[in-house]
């Protein structure tokens, strides 16, 4: 039985443990969990999760902010553990940690969050390309948010210009992806106002208790669309977890 191999980053918490919770419950299925701290005491509740019947979980540290952090963790993923493909790369890992008008935003918050949200996944899909090439069809999926649609900004009340802008330049690296590379599959998707760290902070900062959304639900939503994505329907597009576009 040939094994579906799936990569997700920032798998330790949030919606990236969702979906590697969900991916992991598979059968069949080898989960590439990357943490920026892969150590067995940050990762020993991933290491307990339910697995399906012939499924596996390893574990590689990935630092998107370090260059060549992505390199070594595949470097290690074909010496150390026999991988020879990668059918699903879900570009999950990112930061939104500033909160201010544009005219209060200095330089150096701006680059943080490129260097995370933009440089990231691109390092991450150079590292992993000549894998993602040994599959019969590879994805590349790179989460993505409301936030970074243009069209959207006149009703958007969000301080968040670091995070937005970060986020559009890597849905253009997306695209160019699906542009590019004819057998591959690349598209963005918004997994909603979702109940993670990053957007019970927004819900609080909007007068909210907590963001509207569970991470079941999201996670469910955005495994039907990988799962379904093909190049002719899916490939290049911005979409929402329910399959909707989502304004570039």
């Amino acid at each position: 039985m040939i094994q579906t191999v799936v990569l997700i980053t920032g798998a330790n918490r949030g919606i990236g443990k969702g979906l590697l919770t969900a991916y992991l419950g598979r059968p069949n299925t080898t989960v590439i969990a990357a943490c920026r701290d892969a150590s067995a005491e940050k990762t020993k509740g991933l290491r307990s999760l339910p697995r399906g019947v012939g499924s596996d979980l390893i574990l590689v540290p990935i630092s998107l902010d370090i260059p060549e952090s992505a390199t070594n963790a595949v470097q290690q993923l074909q010496t150390q553990h026999n991988i020879k493909h990668i059918d699903i790369v879900v570009a999950n890992a990112g930061i939104c940690n500033h909160w201010s008008p544009l005219a209060e935003m200095e330089d150096s918050v701006l680059l943080a969050h490129l260097d995370v949200n933009t440089f990231g996944p691109l390092r991450l899909f150079r590292a992993a390309f000549s894998l993602l090439q040994a599959s019969n069809q590879p994805k590349f999926v790179y989460i993505s948010t409301s936030l970074a649609s243009i069209a959207g900004l006149e009703t958007s009340s969000s301080w968040t210009t670091a995070y937005g802008v970060s986020k559009v330049a890597g849905n253009y690296l997306v695209k160019k992806i699906d542009a590019e590379y004819g057998s591959l599959i690349a598209f963005s998707i918004d997994p909603g106002f979702v109940q993670t760290d990053m957007g019970n902070r927004g819900a609080r900062a909007n007068g909210l208790e907590k963001a509207p959304m569970t991470i079941h639900e999201s996670v469910d939503g955005i495994v039907y669309q990988i799962e379904t994505a093909t190049k002719a329907t899916t490939s290049g597009r911005f979409l929402r977890h329910n399959g909707e576009s989502v304004p570039w």
